[in-house]
């Protein structure tokens, strides 16, 4: 079992210091770059979806930007299809942060976790944006949560994963101070 330990340690270039906390960190820079450019690929899954699914490039944008543009949670679905320059600002704002903050919610953990990163990256990544989906999209946001595609709103996620465990994975670590 300790043979096991010291491999993981050397796997993960994880030197313990402290009780569990690892020597070696990924900069939080990295996650949120990474996290950005997730976040612009999975524009790109939505952006897709809605030429596919002849519903046009607005409705996803729309369905993003009426978490903050109250007066959309009402409208319907011939409106939410249409252009809205509040909601394009609010939902690219308000995607932004979220894709940079949950990027860098994973460079945090990730040095704790054993294994590959980008396996990490695949798990990691979808799940804390469904989790925060599933948990504050019903409440702050009813009208994507009963519109949105979730075929395609899980590919966005998976990519969204895959961009940002990439990046941030391929950053190089630096020693953590104590």
């Amino acid at each position: 079992m300790a043979q096991w330990w010291k491999q993981i340690g050397e796997a993960l270039r994880m030197e313990e210091i402290g009780t569990g906390w690892p020597a070696e960190i990924i900069p939080y820079r990295a996650g949120v770059i990474g996290g950005l450019a997730g976040g612009i690929a999975m524009v790109g899954v939505a952006l897709g979806y809605g030429l596919y699914s002849g519903q046009g490039i607005w409705l996803p944008v729309n369905l993003i930007g009426a978490t903050l543009v109250r007066e959309l949670q009402g409208a319907p679905m011939e409106v939410l299809t249409r252009f809205h320059p509040t909601a394009l600002f609010a939902g690219l704002i308000l995607h932004g942060l979220l894709s940079s903050g949950l990027g860098a919610l994973y460079a945090m953990i990730l040095p704790t976790l054993p294994g590959p990163p980008l396996l990490w990256a695949v798990i990691v990544g979808p799940l804390l944006w469904l989790s925060a989906t599933f948990v504050i999209l019903p409440i702050f946001n009813p009208v994507m949560a009963r519109y949105v595609d979730w075929p395609s709103f899980a590919l966005a996620h998976l990519i969204y994963g895959l961009i940002m465990g990439i990046w941030v994975g391929r950053t190089p670590r630096v020693r953590a101070e104590r």
